[in-house]
C-alpha cells in the first residue's frame, strides 16, 4: 500500500492504515459545516452586492463577454462562488458550492490526516470554527482549499501525488475565473509549486501543472460561453480593476483589528519563515531550492490574503485573513522537519496565531461564545436540509427575490422606457433587472468600481460609441462617504452634456439620450497646491468646471500602498465663508487624478436637476485637499492641478 513521503518521525505521523477511505469520509461531514449555499439578499439600500449578484447571473445568461464587455473583480465563473442567491442558476450553483466545498474539506482533512492527531484535529477545528461563523466564507474556502492541496503537492508521492497536482491545478484555475484578485495570487503559485516538483525530480508533473492550469483557464473561460480571442483582454483589464481596488477603495479598520493585525502578520511571517527554512529532511535532493520554493510559495497566498483583508477594513473582509492565519499555522505542520528548536519554534509561534486570531474575532465579530461554538452544528443541520429538500430552499429564496421585486417597481419608467435600451449610474443595478428592462450595462457597471482614469476611460468609451444607452436610471449615491462627483466622473460628465431629463421616481432620476459627443475641455489654469491650501476658482464662477488633482505619494507611501493600504486622503469644498466648507468627504488620489466635475457641486439628485435647467444651486470658489495629522510624509510636499472649463460636445448628433 501506497503511504506517500517517508514522513518526519517526529513532525508527522504516518497516514494510518485505510488508505484515504476515512479522511475522505471525514470530508463529507465536514462539508456540511461550512458549505457556500447562498443567503438570501438583505435591503437594498444598505447593500450593492445584491445588484452585483444579479448582474453576473445576467451576464452569463445573456453571454456578455468579460474583457471587452464587462470590467470588474469577478471573471465569468463569479457567479458560482457569489453569497447571494440567484434564482436563474439555483440549480447550477447548489452543484458548484457541493463540489467546491468537498474538495476543500477533503484537502483540508488530508492534511490533517498526516499530521499528529492533537495537530489534525486542532487543523479541522479551527477550520470549522472560522467557516461556520463566516456569513460569507467563499474566500476563506477557496484560499484555504488552495493551501491544504498545495502542502499536498509538497509531501504526498506517486499516484496521490499526481492526484493532488490535477486538484490544485484545476480550482487555481477555478478561483481565477471566478475572481480576479485569486487570478494573481495562484498563477505565481502554480510556478513555484511546479519548480518545487522539479526540485523533487518531478519534472513532467511541474510541466503538468502549469499545462492544467493553463487548460483549464482555456476550457473554463469557454464554457463559460466567453470567446477565446478576449482571454487577453480579459486579464489586462483584471490587472487594471486589481490596482485600482488596491489604490482607491481603501477604508481604516478599527483600532484593534489594526492592532491585532500587525501582530498576527508579525508572528505568522516568524512561523512561515522558520518552519519553511527547515523542512524536509536532510540530504533531500536540492532541499535548499525546495525551502525558498515553500516560503515563496506562502508569500505568494499571504500577502494578497492579509491585503484582501486591510485594504478595506470592515468587518466583512478583516475576517478573511484572521480566519486564514490560523489555518495556516496548523497546516503547515504537515510539513517534516527534523530541527528540534525550530520546529518548537514555529509550533509555539502557530500557537500564538490561533490565539490571536480567534480571540480578535471572537471579541470583535463573532457572536457571544457560546452561540460562536455552537454555529457548525447548526450551520451542519441548516445545510444538510438544503442539500436533502433543495426544492424548499429554493422556495424560500424565490421569495426574498419577489419581495426585492415589488421593493424595486418603477412603473412610470418601464412606461417610459418600453423594450429601449437602459444603464444604471450607481450601485443599484437590480433596478433595471428585476424591472424586466432592456438592461446595457458600460463595462465596470457599478460606478464605485470605476475609480481610476483607466477605468472611467472605458466606461467613457462606451457611452460615446453607438453601443451607448438610450436611456439611463441615475443615482448619485457614492460609497464609502465619497466625495459624489468622483465616482465614474467620465461618465458623469457625458451625462450632463449629452442627456436630458425624462423622470423621477423612487430616488431615482431617468435620463434619455439626446446626442452622442465626446467633451471639450478647455485649459483655464495650471499650478501646484500643498494640501491645505486652495485652488482658487472665483474667476471662473459662471461656468462648468473640470478639476485634475495629482497628488503622487512619496518612496514611504508607495511602500505602506503596497504592503498594506493607501493613506486617508479628503478633498474640500468651498464657498464664500473661510471658515467651513460646503463639503469634505473621502476622494482617493486615482479617483482626484482622473478628474471630475467641480463646477456646479453635485451631491445628490437635485443638484442634476437643477444644472439641467440652468439653475445650479452652489458653485464652490475653491478646492483643497486634506490629509490627516501625521500621513503628511506618505505623499509629495506639493500636488499639481489643472481647471477645465467643460464645453458643448463635438461632432453632437443624434442617436440613432
Amino acid at each position: 500500500m501506497e503511504t506517500g513521503l517517508k514522513p518526519d518521525p517526529v513532525c508527522a505521523a504516518p497516514a494510518p492504515g485505510g488508505g484515504v477511505a476515512l479522511p475522505l469520509l471525514a470530508a463529507m461531514l465536514v462539508m456540511l459545516t461550512f458549505l457556500t449555499v447562498p443567503r438570501a439578499p438583505i435591503e437594498l439600500d444598505v447593500d450593492t452586492d445584491t445588484a452585483l449578484s444579479e448582474v453576473l447571473t445576467y451576464a452569463h445568461q445573456q453571454g456578455l463577454q468579460f474583457g471587452p464587455e464587462l470590467v470588474f473583480t469577478y471573471g465569468p465563473l463569479g457567479y458560482l462562488t457569489f453569497f447571494y442567491f440567484s434564482p436563474q442558476a439555483a440549480g447550477t450553483r447548489l452543484v458548484a458550492d457541493a463540489v467546491l466545498c468537498f474538495t476543500v474539506a477533503a484537502g483540508l482533512c488530508l492534511v490533517a490526516w498526516r499530521e499528529r492527531p492533537a495537530w489534525g484535529c486542532a487543523l479541522v477545528g479551527v477550520f470549522v470554527f472560522m467557516a461556520a461563523n463566516l456569513e460569507t466564507r467563499t474566500d476563506l474556502v477557496v484560499d484555504s482549499g488552495l493551501l491544504c492541496w498545495g502542502l499536498l503537492c509538497m509531501v504526498e508521492s506517486g499516484r496521490r501525488l499526481t492526484f493532488s497536482v490535477l486538484v490544485f491545478a484545476a480550482l487555481a484555475a477555478f478561483g481565477a475565473l471566478a475572481k480576479t484578485s485569486v487570478l494573481f495570487m495562484v498563477a505565481p503559485s502554480v510556478v513555484l509549486l511546479a519548480g518545487g516538483l522539479v526540485a523533487r525530480g518531478q519534472p513532467r508533473l511541474g510541466v503538468g501543472m502549469v499545462a492544467i492550469f493553463g487548460a483549464g483557464i482555456v476550457l473554463g473561460w469557454m464554457a463559460a460561453g466567453q470567446n477565446l480571442s478576449h482571454l487577453g483582454t480579459y486579464l489586462t483589464n483584471a490587472l487594471a480593476v486589481v490596482q485600482g481596488y488596491n489604490q482607491a477603495l481603501a477604508w481604516e479598520a478599527l483600532p484593534q483589528a489594526s492592532a491585532s493585525g500587525f501582530v498576527l502578520i508579525a508572528l505568522v511571517l516568524g512561523m512561515v519563515i522558520i518552519r519553511g527554512l527547515t523542512a524536509f529532511e536532510q540530504g533531500e535532493q536540492h532541499i535548499a531550492w525546495r525551502r525558498g520554493l515553500v516560503v515563496a510559495w506562502v508569500g505568494c497566498l499571504l500577502l494578497p490574503i492579509w491585503k484582501h483583508g486591510f485594504v478595506r477594513g470592515d468587518a466583512y473582509h478583516l475576517v478573511y485573513f484572521f480566519g486564514f492565519a490560523p489555518v495556516l499555522a496548523l497546516a503547515l505542520e504537515v510539513l517534516p522537519c527534523e530541527n528540534r528548536a525550530a520546529r518548537l519554534w514555529a509550533r509555539g509561534l502557530g500557537a500564538a496565531c490561533c490565539l490571536v486570531a480567534i480571540f480578535t474575532v471572537q471579541s470583535l465579530f463573532f457572536g457571544p461564545g457560546w452561540k460562536s461554538l455552537a454555529q457548525p452544528v447548526r450551520a451542519f443541520s441548516y445545510h444538510a436540509r438544503c442539500l436533502l429538500y433543495a426544492g424548499e430552499y429554493q422556495r424560500r429564496m424565490n421569495d426574498y427575490i419577489e419581495t426585492n421585486r415589488r421593493r424595486t417597481r418603477l412603473p412610470e419608467f418601464r412606461k417610459v422606457i418600453g423594450r429601449a435600451s437602459v444603464d444604471v449610474f450607481g450601485q443599484q443595478q437590480l433596478y433595471a433587472l428585476l424591472n424586466d428592462l432592456n438592461y446595457r450595462p458600460r463595462p465596470v457597471f457599478q460606478s464605485y468600481v470605476a475609480c481610476t482614469a483607466r477605468l472611467m476611460s472605458l466606461n467613457e468609451q462606451f457611452y460615446l460609441s453607438p453601443e451607448a444607452p438610450e436611456y439611463v436610471i441615475f443615482a448619485l449615491g457614492p460609497t464609502d462617504r465619497r466625495f459624489p462627483p468622483l465616482e465614474d466622473a467620465m461618465v458623469l460628465r457625458d451625462l450632463l452634456l449629452n442627456f436630458e431629463p425624462a423622470g423621477a421616481e423612487s430616488n431615482c432620476l431617468l435620463l434619455k439620450r439626446k446626442s452622442l459627443g465626446s467633451p471639450r475641455l478647455k485649459l483655464l489654469r495650471e499650478g501646484t497646491v500643498r494640501p491645505g491650501e486652495q485652488i482658487n476658482l472665483k474667476d471662473f464662477s459662471g461656468a462648468d468646471l473640470w478639476l485634475e488633482i495629482s497628488l503622487e505619494p512619496t518612496l514611504p507611501g508607495r511602500l505602506r500602498q503596497f504592503f498594506y493600504r493607501p493613506p486617508t486622503v479628503r478633498l474640500a469644498a468651498w464657498g464664500e465663508s473661510a471658515k467651513r466648507p460646503l463639503l469634505q468627504r473621502r476622494a482617493p488620489a486615482p479617483m482626484l487624478a482622473a478628474g471630475f466635475v467641480a463646477s456646479p457641486l453635485l451631491q445628490r439628485n437635485e443638484d442634476m436637476l437643477a444644472r439641467y435647467s440652468g439653475n445650479p444651486a452652489s458653485r464652490p470658489s475653491g478646492y483643497s485637499v486634506e490629509l490627516l495629522p501625521g500621513e503628511e510624509h506618505f505623499w509629495q510636499s506639493a500636488a499639481r492641478f489643472r481647471v477645465f472649463e467643460i464645453l458643448a460636445a463635438e461632432g453632437l448628433r443624434a442617436p440613432r
